[in-house]
C-alpha cells in the first residue's frame, strides 16, 4: 500500500500504465488525394511562378472576365500573324455524324461530359503549361497576367501591337474596349534582394555591361574581394562584348507587397550597371528597364527609349490618339500647361515693363 502512495492513477484507455501514441495526422506533403493534387495545380496555374514570362495587362474596373477574353483574341491574332501558329480556337473541327442521330437532352448530356472529362484531363496531363497563352486573373482589381510560351518574346510581341495600334488609321479596326497597360516581362524571379540581382543579371546583360562600377570599393572585406576576383576571372574567360553606350531610367511598379523598397530596388538595379559606360538618363533615355514586382514575384525586362512616346504602351490612350480622341487627363494636362505658359508670358512683360520705366529723381 504504501509503495502504491506516490504512483499516480492511470490515465483512461491506458493499459498497464503505458501511454497510448498520440496519432499523427495530415501527409505532410507526402501524398495528396487526386483532388487535392487537382486543386493545388490550380492554383499553380492561377499565379505568375518564378521562371515564367509573359504580359501584365491592366484593364478596366470589374472588367476583368472581358478583358481576359478580348486579350487572348487579340494575341491569338498576333501570334498568327507573326508565329505563323494558327489558335486551337481557329482549327476546324470533326463532325461526327453520330450527333445529328441524337436528341437536344442526349447531345446537351454528351456535350458537359466531354467538357468536364477536358478539363480533368487538362489539369491531369498539364495542357495549360504547354500553351502558347494562358490569362490568370488575379486577387486584385484591374490586373491580369498573360502567362507566354516560346517562340513569343514578349517585348518584340507586346511592340509590335501597340506599333500597330498607334499608326492604326481606321478606328473600327481597333477592337480592344476594356485593354488598357501592356507590360512585358522577360523573366519572372522571386521578389527577394538576391532574387532580384539573378533576374537583373539575367535580363540586362544582352544591353549592358555588367562588369561593375569602376573605381568603387564593394564592402564585405576580404570575402567580397575574394568573390569579386572569382567574378573577374569568370569574365575574362569569356569572350569579350563591345556594348553600345546606352542611357537608362529604370521604372518599377509594386503591387501588393512590402518587402522590397522602391529605393532598394532601384538602387540593386543600378549596382550592376558599369557607370562609367552606361549614364542614367530620367527625361530622354535609349533604354528603360522596367520592373514589376507582384506579391512573391519580380519580373523584368528592357525596351526601347520610345516608350513614354507610346503612351507607355497605355492601349486606351494609343487608342484615342489614332481616333483624334482627347482623354480628361490629357485635356487637364494641356490645360495645366497652357495656363503655366500664360503665367510665364505674364511675368516676363512684367519684367520688361519695369526696365523701360525710367529712374525716378528726387525734387
Amino acid at each position: 500500500m504504501g509503495g502504491d502512495k506516490g504512483k499516480r492513477k492511470d490515465a483512461p484507455g491506458d493499459a498497464g500504465g503505458q501511454k497510448q501514441k498520440k496519432k499523427k495526422t495530415g501527409s505532410g506533403g507526402k501524398w495528396t488525394t487526386p483532388n487535392q493534387a487537382n486543386k493545388l495545380a490550380l492554383e499553380r496555374n492561377s499565379v505568375p511562378q518564378v521562371g515564367d514570362r509573359g504580359i501584365w495587362v491592366t484593364c478596366a474596373r470589374h472588367q476583368e472576365n472581358k478583358a481576359a477574353r478580348e486579350v487572348i483574341s487579340l494575341f491569338e491574332e498576333y501570334i498568327e500573324t507573326m508565329y505563323g501558329i494558327k489558335p486551337a480556337s481557329k482549327e476546324p473541327k470533326a463532325v461526327d455524324d453520330d450527333d445529328a442521330e441524337l436528341d437536344i437532352e442526349a447531345a446537351i448530356a454528351k456535350e458537359l461530359g466531354e467538357m468536364k472529362e477536358k478539363k480533368t484531363a487538362e489539369v491531369r496531363k498539364g495542357e495549360d503549361d504547354k500553351a502558347l497563352l494562358k490569362a490568370m486573373k488575379l486577387n486584385i482589381d484591374c490586373l491580369l497576367f498573360v502567362r507566354t510560351k516560346a517562340p513569343i518574346e514578349p517585348v518584340e510581341f507586346v511592340k509590335r501591337i501597340v506599333l500597330d495600334t498607334k499608326e492604326c488609321a481606321d478606328i473600327r479596326k481597333i477592337k480592344c474596349r476594356y485593354l488598357n497597360r501592356l507590360t512585358p516581362m522577360s523573366v519572372m524571379g522571386k521578389a527577394t534582394e538576391q532574387g532580384l540581382t539573378e533576374t537583373g543579371r539575367q535580363v540586362l546583360e544582352e544591353h549592358f555591361d555588367l562588369s561593375g562600377k569602376k573605381g568603387e570599393t564593394q564592402e564585405g572585406g576580404a570575402g567580397a574581394a575574394a568573390e569579386e576576383s572569382k567574378e573577374g576571372e569568370k569574365k575574362k574567360k569569356k569572350k569579350k562584348r563591345e556594348y553600345e553606350p546606352y542611357t537608362y531610367a529604370i521604372r518599377p511598379t509594386l503591387r501588393n507587397h512590402s518587402n522590397l523598397k522602391r529605393d532598394v530596388v532601384i538602387n540593386t538595379i543600378a549596382g550592376l550597371i558599369n557607370d562609367e559606360r552606361h549614364k542614367v538618363n530620367l527625361t530622354n533615355p535609349d533604354k528603360v528597364i522596367l520592373v514589376d514586382i507582384f506579391q512573391t514575384v519580380c519580373g523584368m525586362s528592357v525596351v526601347g527609349g520610345d516608350w513614354d512616346e507610346l503612351k507607355k504602351y497605355n492601349m486606351t490612350e494609343l487608342y484615342n490618339q489614332a481616333a483624334g480622341i482627347t482623354s480628361v487627363g490629357q485635356k487637364n494636362k494641356e490645360k495645366q500647361e497652357k495656363k503655366e505658359k500664360e503665367h510665364k508670358e505674364q511675368k516676363e512683360q512684367t519684367e520688361d515693363t519695369k526696365e523701360e520705366e525710367p529712374a525716378s529723381t528726387d525734387a
